[in-house]
Formats: structure tokens, C-alpha cells, sequence
């Protein structure tokens, strides 16, 4: 029987009890027949087993703008085999290949990256605040081809179709989920390795974690976090303030208050959410750091600038996916020892109660802006364009996505900073 005829039959398990529209499935899996995607087409009733898949296959037949990343037959043939042998790991991993709205005319040439709200929310792989789904990043290459990012393996969009309001792209691998920090380190270690030395020699004390007692800023922000934004000093800047670094080796406190200036703790922001206008057309997206100093943003035709009291730093690789939150790497330590535990404590307030607000996932993350890899740093304001992009891409985001293994779910674990400095207080809603 040619799959064609089968569609329906592959589409057994109840539909219209699960407001699923049998009619735009049907045209969806003959799309993929058509175009080589028969593992994915023929895996309907694997996915109407479990809810997550019930789930994805109703909101697919809604009506609404999606982009499925289909792989190949050789790209489900070369995955781990408990991706297609587990149906619930299954239904998870087809989720995070499903990105939600309209991505039509949104290709921005790497540095500049598009982001994606999947289906993925499971707890298991997915610790973001407010329970937020997991985000899917890509971007146009030096080569002209779209990447998707944050891979084990280069994951390339080798052909695009449309069925109705729902895109595919035709990707060579079966997508990895984001790993936690400790795993992506090492996946990454040409910009990631100085970073993680240093954060490891950091000792906070726990609050509220269960009876005192302290943790390194490392094991911190891989499992104590949900929801945050860390910028991260590559290796070659992090050599080049070891001598600032050794001088603060005995004040704790200063120590504390320069590292959590890269962090903004209770908020995952993407690149594109960090300079420009914001959906209601408010300017200058600036943040509040975890030590309670504002971290300022500008983007123009040179590149992607943070800047930290009188430190600015360029984004060399951002959109580093966690399972909790988000790494943009820097090419220097933004080095303000100040500290405001009053703004730090406000700041960590307004992010839990942002995270109990429903987002809205109809378009790509934040906006479409064009930088480059190259060039000193800017301090003019950030411009919207038509998301085309610009740039060498020749810089590699390298960080890689999981295995598919269940990680620990966040620990619930609130980080004092030491005098002066307030506390991290974990956003959970």
C-alpha cells in the first residue's frame, strides 16, 4: 500500500477526539511522503501513543503558521535508537523539531541568529521560568546554508517545502536538546574552558538550599537556576584578566560582584531581545545584572555589545542553549566589582513576575537586526532591518546539543553573594 493511501490509516488513534484535523495531517504527511521523509510520515500512530504527541499533532492541524525540521530517512537512521524505540522520548523529540509562528523572510546571516518557540516543555529536558517551551536557534552560514545551531553534529537545511501554513525544512540530522552547563563546556571547550575554571573557584553560600552550606557559581547556574542569562567570557578573555582576576583573589565579596555582573538571573534573554525595540516599540532593552548594576546594550553594523560600568564587551557566539537558560560568549571580562543588592533584589522580583505572564509565540524571538563578527566596539544605537543579515559567519557556534538521556530536573536552590550583594533567589512559577 503506498503511503499516500495509508495517511489516514496512520491516523487511527481518535483524531476528532483530540481535535486533531485529519484533513490537514493527511495533506501534511503526503507532503512529507513526497518530499523523502517516510520515517518521519510513518510515525503518526507512534506519536498519537503518548499525550506530547496527541499534542503536537493537534496543534500541527490547527491552521496556524509552524516550521517543522523534518530529517532525512539516513538522518533517523543514524540516530541513537532509543529516539524512535521510546514513544514518549519520541513525542519529545519531534516537539522540539516543531517551532512555532511565521518564519518567512527571517534569514539573518550569522552572528545574528532566528529563534523559535517549540513544543518541547517537558521537565525533564526543558527547566526554563514559567515553564516556558524550549527555543529551537538558526542562522545562514559562510557557506549560505541555514544551520541549525547548538548541535553534536553541523545540522543543515538541505531543502524547503510548504503545506498549507506550515513550513518544512529538510534538516540532515535528528536535533539534539540543549544540554545542561556542565555537559555543553566540554562540547565547546575552545571558548568555554576558561570560564568554567574560574566559576568552579567561585564559592557562594547557599540560601535557602537546605541547611547552609556553599556551591560553586559553576554548579549554581548547571542545575540551581531556572531561568538566566550568563555572559560568558571566552578562554582567550579570560587569560587576558588573570592578572585583574588575581588581584581580587582575596576579596570574596568584589570577586562575587564581577561575576554576577554577567548574569541576569530569573530571565532567559536571546540575542535578539537584547538590543532595539521591544514588541510594544520601547528602545534600549537594558537589564539589571544578579549583583544589581545595569548591563547596557547597543548593536550596530560592527556588532553585538554588552557594556558593564565602564567594560564593553562584543558577543562573539551567542545563543548557547541550556536546558535553564541561555550562554552569549564575550571576547572580555566586564570587570565592575560595584554591587546594588537593593536593584539586584528588585530586579530578581520583576523577573518572577514576568515569568507568570503568557508569551506569545507567533513570530521569531525578539526582532530582526543585522551585525558582524568584525570590527572595534560600537556605541551607536541598535537598528531594526529586514532581518537578511549581514556578516562573515565565520565564527563557529560550537556549542553543542544533548544526547538523549533525562537529565535532573533544577534543583531549587537560592545563592547569597556575600555582603552588599543580594540574594539569587531561584524563579520558579
Amino acid at each position: 500500500m503506498r503511503l499516500f493511501a495509508a495517511a489516514p490509516l496512520l491516523l487511527a488513534s481518535a483524531p476528532a477526539a483530540l481535535g486533531q484535523n485529519l484533513t490537514v495531517l493527511t495533506e501534511l504527511l503526503q507532503a512529507l511522503t513526497s518530499s523523502g521523509h517516510n520515517r518521519l510520515a510513518t510515525i503518526a500512530t507512534q506519536l498519537n501513543s503518548t499525550s506530547v504527541g496527541q499534542s503536537v499533532l493537534s496543534q500541527l492541524s490547527s491552521g496556524g503558521p509552524f516550521v517543522l525540521f523534518a530529517p532525512t530517512d539516513a538522518a533517523f537512521d543514524s540516530a541513537p535508537s532509543n529516539v524512535t524505540s521510546d514513544n514518549d522520548l519520541l513525542a519529545d523529540v519531534v516537539a522540539y523539531h516543531v517551532a512555532q509562528g511565521n518564519f518567512s523572510g527571517d534569514s539573518p546571516a550569522y552572528p545574528n541568529t532566528t529563534l523559535g518557540r517549540t513544543l518541547l516543555h517537558d521537565p525533564k529536558y526543558v527547566q526554563l521560568e514559567g515553564n516556558r517551551s524550549q527555543v529551537l536557534a538558526w542562522a545562514v552560514r559562510a557557506d549560505g546554508k541555514v544551520h541549525v545551531l547548538n548541535q553534536r553534529n553541523d545540522s543543515t537545511v538541505t531543502n524547503t517545502t510548504a503545506v498549507g501554513n506550515i513550513t518544512i525544512h529538510t534538516v540532515d540530522h535528528v536535533l539534539n536538546f540543549p544540554e545542561p552547563l556542565a555537559a555543553t563546556v566540554p562540547a565547546d571547550n575552545v571558548s568555554l574552558t576558561g570560564i568554567e575554571d574560574a566559576l568552579r573557584a567561585l564559592q557562594v553560600p547557599n540560601a535557602g538550599g537546605g541547611g547552609g552550606g556553599e556551591s560553586s557559581l559553576f554548579d549554581t547556574l548547571n542545575a540551581g537556576l531556572r531561568g538566566f542569562t550568563f555572559f560568558a567570557p571566552n578562554t582567550s578573555a579570560i587569560q587576558q584578566a588573570q592578572s585583574a582576576l588575581a588581584a581580587l583573589a582575596g576579596n570574596t565579596s568584589a570577586l562575587q560582584a564581577l561575576f554576577l555582573n554577567h548574569l541576569i538571573n530569573g530571565t532567559t534573554v536571546y540575542s535578539p531581545e537584547l538590543a532595539g525595540p521591544d514588541q510594544n516599540q520601547n528602545q534600549n532593552q537594558n537589564h539589571t545584572s544578579a549583583a544589581g548594576e545595569p548591563l547596557r546594550f547597543v548593536l550596530n553594523a560592527t556588532g553585538h555589545y554588552v557594556t558593564s560600568g565602564n567594560t564593553t564587551a562584543r558577543l562573539v557566539q551567542p545563543d548557547v542553549l541550556l536546558p535553564n537558560g541561555v550562554i552569549h560568549v564575550v571576547d572580555r571580562v566586564l570587570a565592575n566589582t560595584d554591587a546594588d543588592a537593593r536593584a539586584a533584589s528588585s530586579a530578581a522580583s520583576s523577573a518572577s513576575s514576568a515569568a507568570t505572564q503568557s508569551t506569545s509565540a507567533t513570530a521569531p524571538i525578539g526582532y530582526s537586526a543585522t551585525a558582524t563578527l568584525a570590527g572595534p566596539g560600537g556605541s551607536a544605537s541598535a537598528s531594526s532591518t529586514s532581518g537578511s543579515g549581514s556578516g562573515s559567519g565565520g565564527s563557529s557556534n560550537a556549542a553543542r546539543g544533548g544526547v538523549y538521556g533525562v537529565p535532573s530536573v533544577a534543583r531549587s536552590v537560592g545563592v547569597g553573594v556575600g555582603v552588599g550583594v543580594a540574594i539569587l533567589g531561584v524563579v520558579v512559577v
